[in-house]
């Protein structure tokens, strides 16, 4: 038979542990600061530069159907703008952390991340 301290030191530890969990929401790792101007001389827009790099790029697991655990679409402007604004997608595209980044297949090419960092700094504009 346990004691009941041991009782309780279990109970503690397993409270402790259960606490632990985060939310997949919460951050791993800093915000990346968006360039002021990272394409200076171009004005971006999700119609004219980034729907082609969405849709190249995240429209696979980011469709309708969902696939791959995806957890929201990115098939319109507005969707696509909640998911800067709200869930990190500049973080996720941005990152060098092979863990965390999109699309799973590996990280974009600099250029490309930068189109949609410069879209960001241009203020979303979709047309």
């Amino acid at each position: 038979m346990k004691s009941p301290t041991t009782l309780l030191l279990l109970s503690l530890f397993t409270i402790v542990l259960l606490s632990c969990g985060g939310s997949d929401d919460s951050p791993t790792e800093p915000e990346v600061i968006v360039d002021p101007d990272p394409i200076p001389g171009q004005t971006s827009t999700y119609t004219a530069h980034v729907k082609t790099i969405i849709d190249s790029n995240c429209i696979e697991c980011h469709g309708d159907p969902l696939d791959q655990g995806a957890i929201m679409m990115l098939l319109t402007y507005d969707q696509v703008v909640d998911a800067v604004n709200n869930r990190g997608l500049f973080n996720r595209i941005a990152t060098t952390n092979a863990f965390n980044v999109m699309p799973e297949s590996g990280r974009m090419p600099q250029a490309t991340i930068d189109i949609v960092e410069d879209w960001i700094a241009d203020g979303l504009l979709e047309q």
